[in-house]
């Protein structure tokens, strides 16, 4: 080092800083413009290396120093995981967030004062694409996969929501529109003098009749819940 006077040392070090990241480094070291100033910092490269990179060089520093982040915070996060008690297969709906919407709504019915008479409902609307035991066809795969998956939450949180005075079930609301993109539809409408039977109305009152029958003509029975219904009445999942 002492062979070196300030200034040349200073461009060493500013060389050395130019050539921080990895690919300036690989061009520095691969590039034949660069032979005659790697040849002059023979000398001192061990010891800017040891003065300023711990013995390393500055991109192999900086990617060790990544690499300890890294672990750290993968070392945390498996931590984390080991000391939980339960994954999502043993945890109750409400506290898993996918089911999003209940997750929202449960609370806010479960604190209705346990003393209080008030039932509580959840509806889940379904229709008949949701049903396993009949023929399908390939159109409309979401529909069928949206309908099941609601159909199958009923099946699996009803009986544990009832405990708590929630009572869920699922409901068909009919053939209420024939399922083609409103131009079409009208279109068909037109031509065909088609319409389908029921409307949104019928819809909304097939929806609300688990709620509304438990009050009709004085019925204090227990709510029906954990169901299928169709056309007012319990049908096959």
């Amino acid at each position: 080092m002492s062979e070196v006077g300030e200034e040349e040392l200073a461009a060493c070090i500013a060389t050395l800083q130019k050539l921080h990241g990895e690919e300036a480094h690989q061009l520095f070291q691969s590039s034949p413009r660069f032979k005659p100033l790697r040849t002059a910092l023979i000398p001192l490269i061990a010891d800017l290396r040891a003065k300023f990179f711990h013995g390393n060089s500055a991109a192999s520093d900086n990617s060790r120093q990544e690499r300890k982040r890294a672990k750290k915070v993968e070392r945390a996060r498996q931590k984390a995981l080991d000391q939980q008690y339960v994954n999502n297969t043993k945890l109750r709906a409400e506290r898993i967030a996918r089911l999003a919407a209940l997750q929202a709504q449960n609370p806010l019915l479960a604190n209705v004062p346990d003393s209080s008479n008030e039932r509580r409902f959840i509806i889940n609307v379904s229709a008949m694409e949701g049903k396993f035991y009949r023929s399908k066809t390939p159109n409309h795969p979401h529909t069928n996969m949206a309908k099941a998956a609601a159909n199958m939450m009923t099946r699996t949180c009803a009986e544990d929501l009832a405990k708590k005075g929630i009572y869920m079930s699922s409901v068909d609301t009919g053939w209420i529109n024939d399922e083609n993109p409103r131009d079409v539809a009208v279109r068909i409408a037109d031509t065909h003098n088609f319409q389908t039977p029921l409307d949104e109305v019928d819809a909304a009152a097939r929806v609300l009749d688990p709620i509304f029958a438990l009050y009709q003509q004085g019925n204090t029975d227990k709510p029906l819940y954990g169901q299928f219904l169709k056309d007012y009445a319990v049908s096959e999942w």
